[in-house]
């Protein structure tokens, strides 16, 4: 079998059996015959642009192990070229470059789109769309979700709301081609460009098929830019077909590589490292002096990086945290 195929080859489609998930899983084959509980970690952490805080749910290691298996499954099943969310080869950088020869570009993004995923609407999906025996779709719902919602923090949440929605996303990918216009998808992130003036009656177009589906756009993500515009799609800006980092993200950079300077912990040379290994695929050569920087500490962040995973290892299937909240994973089809 192919390593990407459409839906109705994925193991996962009209799966009718308990002992089959487990096994698809990498579970013991009577798992689901018991009640299991799993411990959420709930916190919150500024927004980069200063804009409010961002509540992230993060599964157990054990539980997240599963999801995990799930993603993989997921990202076999082939998706419209359009989607940029949960692909190997697709990132918020991928997304951006769709539109970046295109003269005029529109930008919409779902309001609280994963808080608006109800359990109910998840399950319907895996019942639906991918065919499943009720129990089945019951089992699949509730090892994705908590508190009735998708978690910020889950590696699966991507594609589950992905194809949660995959048909409002089909139709809305129709409305762009009929105002000829190019569209991409990035998790809640909808961009549309083209090489004419975009109309207005195709935002009115896509804000009618949210509403239908209980969704509303963000007003504040909601830009039309022009020909000669500095564009911003999903945090890169586009000035005559180039990519570039935003301001906001040098100005990051600059203040954590200070930090570094000062200090020389290793932890906060770590997240430099990351942060500059993700610019840099905006544009390759910014920064020299920090990179150089970095690169001293090779040695020292490789070490840091073995030594988290082996903790990793150790630690797998005892995860605690101060701030804990339990959820069940109930094995009965139902809702409450």
């Amino acid at each position: 079998m192919n390593k990407c195929y459409p839906i109705e080859n994925s193991p996962l489609y009209r799966l009718r059996n308990r002992r089959k998930l487990a096994e698809f899983l990498n579970l013991p084959k009577n798992y689901f015959k018991e009640k299991h509980t799993y411990c959420y970690n709930e916190f919150s952490r500024p927004k980069p642009n200063g804009d409010g805080e961002r509540h992230f749910t993060v599964p157990p290691e054990d539980l997240k192990g599963i999801q995990r298996h799930i993603c993989k499954l997921f990202k076999r099943i082939i998706t419209p070229e359009w989607v940029m969310s949960g692909k190997k080869s697709c990132s918020y950088i991928t997304n951006a470059e769709v539109h970046l020869e295109h003269r005029f570009v529109k930008t919409m993004d779902i309001s609280k789109f994963y808080d608006s995923a109800q359990r109910s609407r998840i399950y319907q999906m895996f019942s639906q769309t991918f065919n499943m025996a009720s129990d089945i779709a019951w089992i699949m719902t509730e090892l994705v979700t908590y508190n009735g919602t998708l978690p910020t923090g889950s590696p699966s949440s991507q594609l589950i709301i992905y194809w949660t929605y995959h048909s409002m996303f089909q139709r809305i990918n129709e409305l762009a081609e009929e105002y000829n216009c190019y569209f991409s998808l990035y998790v809640d992130d909808m961009t549309f460009s083209s090489d004419f003036p975009i109309k207005a009656i195709l935002r009115d177009g896509v804000s009618d098929v949210l509403r239908k589906n209980g969704l509303l756009a963000k007003s504040k993500k909601d830009h039309y830019y022009q020909v000669n515009d500095f564009k911003v799609v999903t945090g890169v800006g586009i000035k005559q077909g180039k990519k570039l980092v935003l301001n906001s993200k040098r100005k990051q950079i600059i203040e954590l590589y200070a930090k570094c300077k000062k200090s020389s912990n290793i932890y906060q040379i770590e997240k430099l490292n990351g942060t500059l290994c993700s610019l840099r695929q905006i544009e390759p050569d910014i920064f020299p002096e920090i990179y150089r920087y970095v690169h001293s500490y090779e040695q020292e962040l490789k070490k840091l990086s073995r030594d988290r995973f082996y903790r990793s290892k150790r630690e797998k299937g005892r995860y605690l945290s101060k701030h804990i909240h339990n959820v069940g994973i109930n094995t009965e089809q139902g809702f409450d």
